[in-house]
C-alpha cells in the first residue's frame, strides 16, 4: 500500500536531480564492496604495473625491461606504491565516470530521463565496480576513452571551433590512454582524419592545423617511449609483449612453422596439447605461457628476444596461411563482443558468503546477457548508421558515425593481434556502446510513436 508513493516520491527525485541520485547510487555500490570485499585483487599483470610503478616513484627507468607502457603504472606511483590507495583512486575516477557518462549524454540528447538511464545502466554494471579495485588498466582506460568523447561534445572539436588550448588538451589525454593500453595509438590518428575529412570542403586553415594538434603528443609519447625501450631492450616497440600477442593468435596453427624453428615450435606444441588436455578450454590462449619457461630455458633467449622469435614466426605463418590466420582473426572477433573474460574477480576476498553468491548470481545469471545484448543492438545499430551513412552520399560525419569507426575499428584492430581475454578489450567502449544503442532504442520509440499518431489521424 505504501510502496506506490514511496515509488512516485523516488521518481520525483530522480527527476529533479538525476545526477545527484546517480552519484548517490554509485557511492553506495562502492560502499557495500568496500564492506564486503577485502584489499586490492591482484592478478598476474598486477605484479608488473606495481613494479614499474615503483620505478617511477623513483624517477628511474633506466634498465627498464620493456613489459608495460606507463600510463597506469603512473597512478600506482602517485599512490606511492600503495595498492589500497591506488583503488580509493580509481573508485573515484569511477565516480568521476558517472558524471561524465550523464554530462555527455545530456549534451547529446538534451534528455534528463535518457541521460539517466544512460548513465544508470552503465554504472550499474558489476565488471565496472570490480575492475576498480583490480590493479588491472580496464578503470583508467575507459576514463580516458570516455573523457575524450566528453571534451570533443563539451568544446564542440568536430566542427573545429573551439580554441586551440581545447584541442592540446585532448592531445594530452589521448596521449595518456596510449601510455596506458597502447593498442589506442590508432585513436588520435582515425579521429584527426574524421575531422579533417569532415571539415574539408570549408576551405579554412584551421581545420587542418587544429586537428593535426591533437595526434602531436600522442605521437611523442609514442616515439619517446618506443625509444627508450630500445635503449633499455634494443626494440623500438611499446612493450615487447607484441610478439608473444601475436604468438597467441598463432596457437592453433603453430605446428606448421618451418623446421629451422623447430625448437620453438615444438616446445610450443607440446605445451599446446597438454593445455588442451589438461586446462579448461579458456586457457588456449595462454599456451605461450605455459611453454614461456621451458622456451627461456631451452633456447637461451631474453625474454625481449624471444617475444621478437616468437612475432617473425608468427608473421610468416599469417603470411603463408591466411586463411587459417583469418579464422582466428574472426574467433577474436566474437570474442571481444561476448562475456567470457571481462568478469575479473577473487571469490577468497570475499568476506561473507551471501554477498558472494548474490554478486556472481547477478552477474551470470543477467548482467552478462544484458551485456551480450547491448553489443549485439550495438552491432545492430551501427549496420543501420553506416548505410545511412552511405545513402546521404558520405556527407553526414557526426558523432554516431565517429562512436561506429572508433568501437569497431577498436574491436577488429584487436582481432588482428591478440587472441585471449578479448572481452577485456571491449571493455572500455562500454560508455559509448551503451550510449549508442539507448539512444537509438528511444529514436526508434519516437518513431513508432510518431508513426501510430499519423494513423489514427
Amino acid at each position: 500500500m505504501h510502496i506506490k508513493p514511496l515509488l512516485r516520491k523516488v521518481s520525483l527525485i530522480i527527476q529533479k536531480k538525476p545526477l545527484t541520485s546517480l552519484l548517490l547510487f554509485g557511492i553506495t555500490l562502492r560502499t557495500l564492496v568496500i564492506i564486503f570485499y577485502s584489499g586490492a585483487t591482484i592478478y598476474p599483470d598486477s605484479k608488473v604495473y606495481v613494479e614499474l610503478g615503483e620505478l617511477l616513484f623513483n624517477f628511474n627507468l633506466n634498465g627498464y625491461n620493456g613489459q608495460r607502457t606507463p600510463g597506469f603504472p603512473l597512478l600506482i606511483a602517485i599512490s606511492g606504491g600503495n595498492l589500497l590507495f591506488t583503488v580509493i583512486i580509481q573508485q573515484i575516477i569511477g565516480l568521476l565516470n558517472i558524471f561524465l557518462i550523464y554530462d555527455f549524454s545530456y549534451k547529446k540528447t538534451k534528455s534528463k530521463i535518457t541521460s539517466f538511464w544512460i548513465a544508470l545502466i552503465t554504472s550499474s554494471f558489476l565488471h565496472v565496480i570490480f575492475y576498480e579495485i583490480a590493479i588491472l588498466t580496464e578503470t583508467l582506460s575507459l576514463f580516458l576513452v570516455l573523457l575524450s568523447f566528453w571534451i570533443i561534445v563539451r568544446y564542440n572539436i568536430l566542427d573545429t571551433k573551439a580554441p586551440a588550448k581545447y584541442y592540446v588538451l585532448l592531445s594530452l589525454v589521448l596521449s595518456w590512454l596510449y601510455l596506458t593500453r597502447p593498442f589506442f595509438i590508432y585513436f588520435p590518428i582515425v579521429f584527426v582524419l574524421f575531422v579533417i575529412i569532415k571539415n574539408f570542403n570549408t576551405r579554412s586553415i584551421k581545420n587542418i592545423y587544429k586537428p593535426i594538434i591533437i595526434i602531436i603528443f600522442p605521437l611523442i609519447s609514442y616515439y619517446s617511449w618506443c625509444s627508450l625501450n630500445e635503449k633499455n631492450i634494443g626494440y623500438f616497440s611499446s612493450t615487447y609483449f607484441l610478439g608473444i600477442n601475436l604468438a597467441q593468435t598463432a596457437t592453433s596453427f603453430f605446428e606448421k612453422a618451418p623446421d629451422d624453428k623447430k625448437l620453438i615450435r615444438d616446445i610450443f606444441v607440446k605445451h599446446r596439447k597438454f593445455v588442451v588436455e589438461n586446462k579448461h578450454e579458456g586457457e588456449y590462449p595462454m599456451t605461450v605461457w605455459y611453454a614461456y619457461d621451458e622456451l627461456i630455458e631451452k633456447t637461451q633467449l631474453s625474454p625481449p628476444d624471444l617475444s621478437n622469435e616468437l612475432g617473425e614466426i608468427s608473421k610468416d605463418l599469417f603470411k603463408k596461411y591466411p586463411h587459417l590466420y583469418l579464422k582466428q582473426v574472426f574467433i577474436s572477433l566474437k570474442d571481444f563482443w561476448g562475456a567470457n573474460s571481462t568478469f575479473v574477480i577473487n571469490k577468497e576476498q570475499f568476506t561473507h558468503i551471501v554477498p558472494k553468491y548474490l554478486v556472481y548470481g547477478v552477474w551470470k545469471i543477467i548482467q552478462r546477457y544484458i551485456l551480450i545484448l547491448m553489443n549485439i543492438l550495438f552491432i545492430l545499430f551501427s549496420i543501420k548508421k553506416t548505410y545511412k551513412f552511405i545513402i546521404s552520399k558520405f556527407k553526414t560525419f557526426d558523432l554516431d558515425l565517429l562512436i561506429v569507426i572508433i568501437v569497431i575499428g577498436g574491436s577488429v584492430a584487436q582481432a588482428l593481434v591478440a587472441y585471449g581475454n578479448n572481452s577485456r578489450f571491449c571493455f572500455p567502449y562500454l560508455p559509448l556502446i551503451v550510449y549508442f544503442v539507448i539512444t537509438n532504442l528511444f529514436s526508434l520509440k519516437t518513431i513508432s510513436i510518431a508513426n501510430a499518431k499519423n494513423t489514427t489521424a
